[in-house]
């Protein structure tokens, strides 16, 4: 499942609160109307003050506690530890506000039975919509589906879970270890304290991420990531942990972002008790992280000024790591980012059809086949030696950059799996393929998808800022197809993980490879279309910070044929 965007989780968040405000009054009925009938009944209009003041009560600590937040952006149980305390504050606001007031809230059993009838209902309503929602689209039943999407805006058909389900069961979702197992990793590394919760973080198509909460001695809530490493994808994993050792190393204390704290700006190793960097069991292979507080991501930019600081802070990173020499970090995935060799192996799984879903994608086929003298245009000038080779994050998502709740600033660079040699092109057009698309990256519905200018020329200005002065002039020349190339990458590895049978990407719902690299090709398309505008945005920036290059001279447009 796709999180929601920013726009989405604020409107699934206010349906949210409707629907508690309608249960909340419901059940205030239901225990005080009585008290408030017959002979002695109180006047109409203290009555109607009297449900305002449960209500409020209710609604404001909920949003104080940032309880909604949490349902919609973690779904932990900490979102119902947060539930739990709103209810008590507000049966202490609403019994207090009722006798300052001079109207009687009813007796205390009354009170506390209210405010526990209102939480445990509203975790019912969740955990009820949860298994609705499963039944629907597993069974596919049609009123069920029509209801769902008007009560909840949920689309059962794209995996969309509409507003309500983000509080349970967020580990049953999509969980293949038993927790206890889980556990039993847990207890294996160097951690403070007794384990008092584990909540998986659904976000990542490689490693399996959990959130661990701790309790030590002394009351301390500490809190740590473990991270199941996808051995498909990374089958040498002592050579992985050794990049990924070396550069948090390299970085800690070097790399600073702008909301960077006193534990750095890359996450850091815990190791296991006997000193491992990594922990290998029955159920795969263990890593433990530090974790970061009050932070977020973002699958797309929120803002322009976003996409500027995560330019910024990609930037930065590439220039930090310019120290470092190719030998001492180990390639981990060979060709990684070598389109024509991926083209290569699309082929091949043509060829395969090992799913016979080749038929279904010829129009794709055909589009990646028209362009295929395109896709050397960065790795033959690599091998030629006409660009350096440098040390590269190669997947400079957006989602990797960790940014400050309060100040909206980068905090952390995170997901250092794929730091090994490579081309800072690659590095910068999978930032401009993921940042500037007006769509979501398994958008449907391709009059969507299109490439932002504006994003585009916030992210290049301050990636340039930070790292421009550090490229050569062949570098720059060729960065205007890099966000071609790349999206050419993704629309080919998406495209053959669909034939294949979804064996690389993890997928919610069938068929979201083949969405994705709908949406990869859509957005190429545009790219192209636009290449002349990307052009003189980036000229108008290399003349503004001074680098002496002229993109007319290299005949950019001429090496993207269509």
């Amino acid at each position: 499942m796709q999180k929601p965007r920013a726009g989405e989780r604020a409107h699934n968040r206010y349906l949210l609160v409707v629907y508690d405000c309608l249960t909340i009054a419901c059940i205030w009925l239901a225990f005080f109307t009585r008290r408030f009938s017959g002979a002695d009944a109180a006047p109409v209009g203290e009555l109607a003050l009297n449900a305002a003041c449960a209500l409020v009560c209710f609604t404001v600590w909920r949003f104080i506690l940032r309880v909604y937040k949490q349902i919609l952006r973690t779904g932990s149980m900490r979102a119902f530890a947060l539930e739990l305390a709103a209810g008590i504050l507000a049966l202490g606001s609403y019994v207090l506000i009722c006798s300052l007031a001079g109207f009687a809230a009813g007796p205390v059993s009354a009170c506390v039975s209210f405010a526990a009838a209102c939480i445990l209902i509203s975790l019912m309503e969740r955990v009820a919509y949860y298994y609705l929602f499963r039944l629907a689209r597993r069974e596919g039943h049609p009123v069920l589906k029509s209801i769902l999407r008007v009560l909840t805006l949920a689309d059962v058909e794209s995996g969309d879970e509409g507003a309500l389900l983000h509080l349970v069961l967020e580990p049953a979702k999509r969980e293949h270890v038993p927790i206890n197992d889980v556990q039993n990793v847990v207890e294996q590394f160097a951690i403070r304290g007794s384990v008092t919760g584990i909540t998986q973080i659904t976000k990542g198509y490689i490693n399996r991420t959990y959130r661990i909460e701790t309790l030590s001695d002394k009351g301390h809530v500490h809190k740590y990531v473990l991270q199941r490493i996808n051995t498909n994808v990374f089958p040498d994993v002592d050579a992985l942990m050794e990049n990924f050792k070396f550069t948090t190393d390299h970085l800690h204390g070097k790399l600073t972002l702008p909301a960077s704290t006193r534990k750095g700006a890359v996450q850091t190793l815990r190791p296991t008790k006997d000193g491992r960097a990594y922990l290998t069991c029955d159920s795969g292979c263990w890593r433990m992280l530090n974790y970061i507080d009050d932070v977020y991501s973002l699958d797309i930019p929120d803002s322009p000024e976003t996409f500027y600081q995560a330019g910024k802070a990609f930037g930065r990173f590439l220039r930090e790591m310019s120290d470092v020499k190719t030998e001492d970090i180990r390639t981990i995935i060979p060709d990684f980012h070598n389109t024509r060799s991926r083209f290569g192996q699309l082929e091949k799984a043509i060829q395969a059809d090992p799913k016979g879903r080749v038929k279904e994608v010829e129009k794709e086929i055909a589009f990646v086949r028209a362009r295929a003298g395109n896709f050397g245009v960065i790795t033959d000038a690599l091998e030629s030696g006409k660009l350096p080779t440098r040390i590269c994050h190669n997947d400079c998502n957006l989602n990797n950059i960790l940014f400050d709740e309060k100040n909206h600033l980068p905090v952390a660079i995170i997901d250092l799996d794929t730091v090994m040699p490579s081309s800072p092109l690659y590095d910068f057009g999978d930032s401009m393929r993921i940042g500037t698309n007006t769509a979501t990256d398994d958008e449907k519905d391709l009059s969507k998808v299109s490439c932002d200018l504006n994003l585009y020329e916030k992210y290049a200005r301050g990636y340039l800022e930070e790292c421009g002065s550090i490229l050569t002039k062949e570098e720059l020349q060729l960065l205007p197809l890099a966000s071609l190339v790349i999206t050419s990458e993704d629309g080919i590895r998406f495209l053959m993980d669909h034939i294949n049978g979804d064996t690389y990407y993890n997928i919610f719902y069938p068929g979201q490879n083949l969405d994705r690299s709908r949406t990869q090709l859509a957005l190429l398309a545009d790219m192209e279309k636009k290449l002349g505008s990307v052009v003189g945005i980036l000229q108008k920036i290399y003349d503004d910070l001074k680098l002496d290059v002229r993109l007319d001279e290299g005949g950019t447009l001429e090496k993207w044929k269509t």
